[in-house]
């Protein structure tokens, strides 16, 4: 028999914020033998329900309930070590729910696991980062992530132990480190990722190579939709780096805004508010049209149907065509 592969990740606020959730299980659950999603039972949106019904209808789906510690810098990394923990299988997959396999590289993935080189413990994937639409962005550091592993119990995320700061009972985070990235349990160094399982020179040539295995990642893919989770990941943020001391102290966020953690739609802000935000990120040389006509998963379609996408009228035009190899 050969090797297993189980996914995890955490999710909060699912439904309020319109995480694809549901369409990122969908996306690698045919080919897992264990799927762990935790999730905080505070964060009532009807999240919960859905992963139950789910996990009903597909038991290798497991939800864990945990009331998070909101007042730990390291939360973020913490949640998904949780998660880690519970994990079955011989490789894991790390799941972020705003992320999404395509059809075309489970058979990929699959051959990825069968045959996985016993020397080597972590390898990662390409990202497309789909950007206020039918866009790239491909600035972005997570143009590749680490994603899969062995299951060892030596591998964990957290702060890197050079990043750390001391406080009290918690580390808080120097710059360099988001937190949550893979460490190793017995001495808090990085774990150093193995080799990328794609060629980010050569994409999106590369993107159809029968090796090569590409997530896709729609966090930016609405920017009216992003916008309204700042309220929540400027907490997780502000905390890492001890701009919180803890979560009664978070009343107004970076940008200086009133905020409401529990109740964040207090805060949102009218669309016209953000069109500066939205104009200078659109300016960037790294912001590509998809000329080169990259499709979506087929789940995805009803999801992205009902994403709002803003584009100022002066920014028409100034996008390039492309600005990538093909």
């Amino acid at each position: 028999m050969g090797n297993t592969l189980g996914a995890y990740g955490y999710l909060l606020w699912g439904v309020k914020y319109d995480i694809p959730f549901v369409q990122s299980i969908q996306s690698i659950l045919p080919i897992v033998e264990d799927f762990v999603v935790l999730t905080d039972p505070r964060f009532k949106d009807g999240t919960l329900e859905i992963l139950e019904t789910m996990s009903t209808e597909n038991p290798k789906l497991r939800v864990i309930q945990y009331e998070l510690d909101l007042n730990d810098p390291g939360i973020d990394g913490k949640s998904k070590a949780f998660a880690r923990h519970f994990t079955n299988g011989d490789i894991l997959v790390q799941i972020d729910f705003d992320e999404v396999f395509r059809e075309i590289d489970l058979p990929k993935i699959q051959h990825l696991v069968q045959n996985w080189n016993p020397d080597e413990v972590m390898l990662g994937t390409g990202v497309v980062n789909w950007f206020n639409g039918e866009h790239f962005k491909m600035s972005s550091a997570g143009w590749r992530k680490e994603r899969f592993s062995v299951n060892t119990g030596n591998i964990t995320h957290g702060i890197p132990k050079r990043h750390r700061i001391s406080s009290g009972e918690y580390y808080y985070a120097r710059a360099g480190t988001d937190g949550a990235g893979y460490i190793y349990t017995t001495v808090g160094q990085s774990v150093e990722c193995d080799r990328y399982l794609c060629d980010v020179d050569k994409f999106p040539k590369d993107y159809e190579d029968p090796k090569s295995i590409w997530i896709h990642h729609y966090s930016w893919y609405s920017l009216p939709r992003k916008w309204k989770m700042k309220p929540t990941w400027h907490y997780f943020w502000g905390i890492l780096y001890n701009k919180y001391k803890c979560l009664d102290d978070y009343t107004v966020d970076l940008d200086g805004e009133p905020v409401d953690f529990w109740y964040p739609e207090k805060s949102w802000n009218p669309m016209d508010s953000y069109i500066s935000g939205i104009t200078d990120e659109m300016k960037e040389k790294s912001i590509v049209r998809n000329s080169a006509g990259l499709l979506h998963s087929e789940n995805m379609i009803s999801w992205l149907r009902r994403q709002p996408v803003y584009i100022p009228p002066k920014l028409h035009g100034l996008i390039p065509e492309k600005r990538i190899n093909m």
